[in-house]
């Protein structure tokens, strides 16, 4: 018993900071001018790379190839529902459900039960 789960020594502010915690500083508060002089240059380093020819080109190249995924999936999400409907007997079946899962609406269910009944 050397003290290792002996409590520190509280200093005088702790045990009533300790019953009513305060937010935490906000970061301008927190950093020395040092710090918050890096922190804007990094910002504005960053800034000025984006706004590279190569980097622009690089990002366009991204959108693009982002848009082309978005064709492509929207293709093959029609495709499925296509042939979804195709081998499906469409006499008894909702489109909505069909297109859109197995999700049931909440009022639209109970009315139909009820007028059958």
């Amino acid at each position: 018993s050397s003290g290792i789960n002996a409590e520190w020594p509280l200093r005088p502010g702790q045990k009533i900071l300790a019953k009513r915690p305060q937010p935490p500083l906000p970061l301008h508060l927190r950093l020395t001018k040092n710090d918050a002089a890096t922190l804007i240059q990094a910002g504005v380093r960053g800034y000025m790379a984006r706004q590279l020819p190569r980097v622009q080109g690089f990002r366009d190249k991204v959108r693009r190839k982002q848009a082309a995924a978005t064709v492509i999936q929207s293709g093959w999400r029609g495709y499925k529902i296509r042939m979804a409907i195709r081998d499906e007997d469409l006499s008894s079946k909702d489109f909505c459900k069909l297109y859109y899962g197995s999700k049931k609406t909440p009022d639209a269910e109970p009315e139909e039960e009820e007028v059958e009944q």
